[in-house]
């Protein structure tokens, strides 16, 4: 009796555990609810809402997706079936790929942080405004050669068209792009094509090939949108010129005469000039080389933007050239043209000296009313004529006298000649009378000074 009883108490513990149990959850763990995600897509840069966007979000088993609004705004509903982290995939034309994570709650409404889309620089279906801007987008040189000088001749210019949010137009909004010239050399230079359509990545292009002058072309793009011009900034390509040419080739020094005359190591500087056939500076870097016939000299130096190459001489003491003779040297500069073949120039440059001077006569007796004419030298020991700047005169001391003719020299600068002059002693007195003159002949300047005195009477 007391056994059946226990198992009476039993049964019904078991029975009201299974009845508890069954009223604890009525919600089965295999049933899903719709969750809600909702958010925006912008554009990186400019902060816009991109439209026709495609978002895609999944747990890994389920899936939906939607695409934006015109204000970039979108709205999905995915079924889940516990709370969990979703992957969220971004599309749009234009811009790269993009892909973010959510916690999502079941059966909840989810605000989704804002997504960045960048923008990609090689579409050129992305949305987009009408042209607003235009800008050079690369170049691909800055300097070409004359035409026909072995240089590259042709340079490549793209431009790229922005709408006013920075963003490159698109295929729909094409636009056409005008190139020209603002300011040329005039050799003929031109742009190919001088204006064209805008691409599917909102770039034009032209080719500026170049004429026969050297300089600089400035090269401007613009676009009229409904009579409103738009333009670029100005554009510079240098045209630099071609092989030298011997017609076009010289060399020389600031100065003829240099009084260096025994002197070793001083500076002279001597520039060579070189041009193309087309008269143009040659292009920079063009070697020109350099030899003497006395002194040191530096063996070569490249061309700058005007077709000058500088180099120093460090003088000798006593130049003899076979030639020209004592005190005469040759500076010879050397350079190829375009056929491969040297072509030379050369100057001719003066070393003079100490100033020597002699007067014939050297005695005098100038009666009254009447005059003598004297000759008078004035040069360095090798016979050449002093340096530019050197002062030559003549003075009479005495009374009742005049001196005409050439009593006052500053000298030029010369290689040869100015060296022989002549004046004239006047007696001006109103009657005879027996007086002392003395006349002095001086120079003075850079080749050094020099004085002599000679002596006669006035009657």
């Amino acid at each position: 009796m007391k056994t059946t009883f226990n198992l009476f108490i039993i049964l019904i513990i078991i029975t009201a555990f299974i009845s508890c149990t069954t009223n604890q959850d009525t919600t089965s763990p295999d049933k899903s609810a719709t969750s809600t995600l909702s958010g925006k897509i912008v554009n990186e840069i400019t902060g816009d809402g991109i439209e026709n966007a495609t978002v895609r979000a999944t747990d890994g088993t389920n899936e939906k997706g939607a695409t934006t609004d015109a204000d970039g705004n979108y709205s999905l509903k995915i079924d889940l079936f516990k709370d969990t982290e979703l992957t969220l995939y971004t599309y749009a034309d234009g811009f790269f790929n993009d892909t973010s994570f959510v916690y999502a709650i079941k059966g909840e409404k989810v605000s989704v942080p804002l997504i960045k889309l960048k923008q990609s620089s090689n579409s050129g279906s992305s949305q987009s405004g009408t042209a607003a801007s235009i800008y050079l987008f690369s170049q691909s040189a800055t300097f070409v050669g004359v035409r026909e000088s072995g240089s590259n001749e042709t340079a490549q210019l793209i431009f790229e068209i922005l709408d006013s949010s920075g963003v490159p137009i698109n295929d729909k909004n094409s636009t056409t792009v005008n190139f020209s010239f603002g300011a040329a050399p005039g050799g003929g230079e031109y742009l190919f094509p001088s204006s064209v359509k805008s691409n599917s990545l909102g770039k034009a292009t032209c080719t500026f090939n170049s004429g026969t002058i050297a300089g600089v072309s400035e090269i401007i793009a613009t676009i009229n949108k409904d009579g409103r011009i738009i333009k670029s900034r100005p554009i510079l390509i240098a045209i630099h010129g071609g092989f030298p040419d011997i017609n076009h080739f010289h060399v020389a020094s600031e100065k003829l005469n240099y009084p260096y005359l025994g002197v070793v190591g001083s500076d002279i500087n001597f520039t060579s000039y070189a041009g193309d056939k087309y008269s143009n500076p040659v292009r920079p870097g063009t070697s020109v080389y350099f030899e003497t016939t006395s002194g040191i000299i530096e063996g070569s130096n490249q061309t700058d933007n005007l077709g000058r190459a500088t180099v120093t001489l460090l003088t000798q003491p006593s130049p003899n050239h076979p030639t020209f003779g004592k005190g005469f040297f040759v500076v010879t500069a050397k350079t190829v043209d375009e056929n491969q073949t040297q072509i030379t120039t050369n100057t001719l440059r003066l070393l003079s000296g100490f100033p020597l001077i002699t007067v014939t006569p050297s005695s005098f007796n100038v009666k009254l009313g009447s005059s003598v004419s004297f000759d008078y030298t004035v040069m360095d020991v090798n016979n050449n004529p002093i340096a530019a700047g050197n002062k030559i005169s003549v003075a009479a001391k005495g009374a009742d006298v005049e001196l005409a003719g050439v009593t006052s020299v500053e000298m030029p600068d010369v290689l040869y000649g100015m060296k022989n002059f002549s004046f004239t002693l006047i007696n001006v007195a109103d009657s005879a009378k027996t007086r002392p003159i003395t006349i002095t002949i001086s120079s003075s300047g850079l080749n050094g000074n020099n004085a002599i005195q000679f002596s006669g009477t006035a009657e």
